[in-house]
């Protein structure tokens, strides 16, 4: 990402900051608001899957491991 990006961010952010008390929009909620946010944002951007894997999702993303192995010799 260019470096002209985050110069841009860091501008809005510092003007959001300087706008957003006279309008009477205090930081507890601009918090609240990013946290509702938070949850839609991760599974746009992939964020849940880089946890370990679901239940259901173990075996079918290995499929090696589920191949049909001969049985073993027992007496």
């Amino acid at each position: 990402m260019p470096r002209s990006w985050l110069w841009i961010g860091a501008a809005m952010v510092g003007l959001a900051v300087l706008a957003l008390p006279s309008l009477g929009i205090g930081g507890g909620q601009v918090l609240a608001f990013l946290l509702l946010l938070l949850c839609p944002l991760m599974h746009l951007f992939g964020g849940h899957r880089h946890g370990g894997g679901g239940a259901g999702r173990s075996d079918a993303s290995k499929p090696e491991e589920r191949a049909v192995r001969a049985p073993d010799d027992q007496p």
